[in-house]
């Protein structure tokens, strides 16, 4: 089985397909929260129970999440922030052991290292280490630690979007399938 993702397909017998097929639900659902003209969880009774294995049932009222989303205290461009921010750092913990050094993987780790630190770009003095690239996006490594333009700058909503974090992980899956086959 494939998800589709417009005109990309994640196969499920390579590394982001559940995280892709994740994301994307989670995404699809944002509209039913922040969109005051979708009519679905209306009813304030209406809760939503989750298991736990060590813990009680947790409850989710989705009609107070809504009210949230309505009234600005959640929002829409933060949590998809959020989302892609998780999305990229658990493909990169995925897959962290076909990093080759290459450009295109030190810059996948640089998206991943933003993630880490809540969707901001921090570089400690030796960083970047190495040419950082992808398509057209550079990260540039002559310059080290605050003197990087993109230190302290915010990663997703801001450099890269959602749109191009699902292209960086075809990419990576790409390049790993091609690591696996000798080319």
């Amino acid at each position: 089985m494939k998800v589709a993702v417009e005109s990309h397909e994640f196969r499920k017998d390579l590394y982001f397909h559940d995280l892709v097929s994740s994301f994307s639900i989670s995404l699809c659902g944002c509209p039913v929260i922040f969109e005051e003209h979708i009519d679905i969880y209306k009813d304030p009774k209406q809760m939503l129970s989750f298991p736990g294995a060590f813990s009680e049932n947790k409850h989710l009222a989705p009609y107070q999440l809504r009210q949230q989303g309505l009234s600005g205290n959640i929002n829409k461009s933060k949590h998809i922030a959020a989302c892609c921010s998780m999305l990229a750092n658990t493909a990169y913990e995925s897959v962290k052991q076909y990093n080759d050094g290459s450009e295109i993987f030190e810059f996948f780790r640089h998206i991943r290292n933003a993630s880490s630190h809540l969707n901001v770009f921090q570089f400690n003095l030796k960083e970047p280490a190495k040419p950082t690239k992808w398509r057209g996006a550079i990260i540039d490594h002559l310059k080290k630690g605050e003197t990087n333009k993109l230190h302290n700058q915010g990663c997703f909503g801001h450099f890269i979007g959602v749109a191009d974090l699902l292209d960086l992980l075809m990419d990576i899956e790409k390049k790993i399938i091609s690591q696996l086959k000798g080319t």
